[in-house]
């Protein structure tokens, strides 16, 4: 029972950590859209702006919730299964770019196909019988 308890914990913390990496992007981006609509006058103060402290400090929390979940995800996977699976945060990160109002970056055919390739090339990895 501990086994397979230990083997959901592990793969709980690998999920943690790709989708805490993808909020992290999110939340940095997020801070930083924020600082670039402070006004000229106030940019050496644009830092201290809540919106900016709130988004940016959120951001760089998640980003490193997930390296703690990481390094222990790393003790049961092997880094050649795992760091292919982070590509899943670059998935994660461009559905919230472009769907957030926040960010409500644009999407393009391109860089969904291109999304879509890696989204396809984390399925093929994830299916090899080395795991």
């Amino acid at each position: 029972m501990k086994a397979i308890a230990a083997r959901y914990l592990h793969a709980g913390l690998a999920a943690a950590s790709i989708v805490l990496s993808a909020l992290g992007q999110l939340g940095m981006k997020a801070g930083m859209h924020a600082l670039a609509e402070v006004p000229d006058t106030a940019a050496t103060a644009g830092w201290l702006d809540p919106g900016v402290l709130l988004w940016t400090g959120a951001g760089l929390f998640c980003y490193g919730l997930s390296m703690l979940a990481w390094l222990v995800a790393l003790t049961r996977y092997a880094l050649s299964l795992m760091y292919p699976l982070l590509g899943l945060s670059y998935v994660l990160v461009y559905l919230g770019a472009t769907h957030w109002p926040v960010l409500m970056e644009p999407a393009s055919v391109n860089r969904s196909l291109g999304t879509a390739l890696i989204a396809i090339g984390v399925a093929i990895v994830s299916r090899s019988k080395d795991r």
